[in-house]
């Protein structure tokens, strides 16, 4: 009998199996896998610059303002909590995981606008992959 029939153990009526009607479980397997080492990335690269706005707050002579320096920390703390939820619910939604490609486009700016290659471009280049992970096809059943 062909590869591409199934019979019942029987013997009867063989009938076309539609390799793209339900993936393995071994491809759904993957892209779940591939999806949360995506999101792990993602929210420590976010987690990390939560941190990193929180400690302007504690940053001794700056040259900001007291109140510029409330508004920056708030201000990341809330994108970073943001992200965190669109990466760990939203991906669902074409939209969020277009916008994530946000944060990628946030450390490039860095370095076009500051020249800061360390830390930004590292951190450009790890959302770009954990937003290409996550960006890709939906695994089923998750």
């Amino acid at each position: 009998m062909p590869a591409s029939l199934d019979a019942d153990h029987d013997g009867a009526a063989a009938r076309p199996i539609d390799p793209l009607a339900q993936p393995s479980s071994r491809s759904a397997r993957a892209a779940r896998v591939r999806t949360r080492v995506g999101q792990s990335l993602l929210v420590a690269l976010l987690a990390l610059s939560a941190v990193f706005a929180l400690s302007t707050l504690v940053a001794g002579d700056d040259a900001f303002a007291p109140a510029a320096t409330v508004l920056i920390a708030s201000f990341g703390a809330l994108a970073a909590v943001l992200g965190i939820a669109a990466v760990v619910g939203g991906l669902g939604s074409r939209v969020v995981r277009a916008a994530l490609w946000a944060l990628p486009l946030f450390f490039v700016w860095h370095v076009a606008a500051l020249g800061t290659w360390v830390p930004d471009a590292a951190f450009a280049v790890v959302a770009a992959v954990g937003v290409a992970l996550v960006g890709g096809p939906r695994p089923t059943g998750a």
